[in-house]
């Protein structure tokens, strides 16, 4: 061992800008390294991001499909009387005076009242 390490001595002292580049490129060498496995944008940190960005677009796309839609809907709702009264009907039991409004309910639905 003694011995190696007087030869790798004697061989910086012969050529002392060949082992001192060398050294720089070493060091060059391991600190890009240490960023890459360890720093702050390491491998396993990108994989993090990634899936985040994935799961960020997926919820993007379900907004996005929600808010074509609503604008749908208010296109629809801004066309004329007669979709907004259909709406108005539908969705709250609206009538117009003089008519008459029927509820129909299922056979299912009078069967379980009777048995409560």
């Amino acid at each position: 061992m003694y011995s190696l390490i007087t030869k790798l001595l004697k061989s910086v002292k012969s050529a002392p800008l060949f082992s001192g580049s060398f050294l720089i490129l070493c060091c060059i060498i391991g600190a890009t390294q240490y960023q890459y496995w360890f720093g702050l944008y390491s491998s396993s940190n990108l994989k993090d991001l990634k899936e985040e960005i994935q799961l960020i677009e997926l919820e993007t796309d379900l907004i996005q499909k929600t808010n074509e839609e609503l604008i749908r809907e208010k296109k629809k709702l801004n066309s004329g009387q007669e979709a907004l009264e259909g709406v108005a009907r539908l969705e709250l039991g609206m009538i117009k005076p003089g008519e008459q409004f029927y509820v129909f309910k299922e056979k299912a639905q009078e069967d379980s009242k009777e048995d409560n």
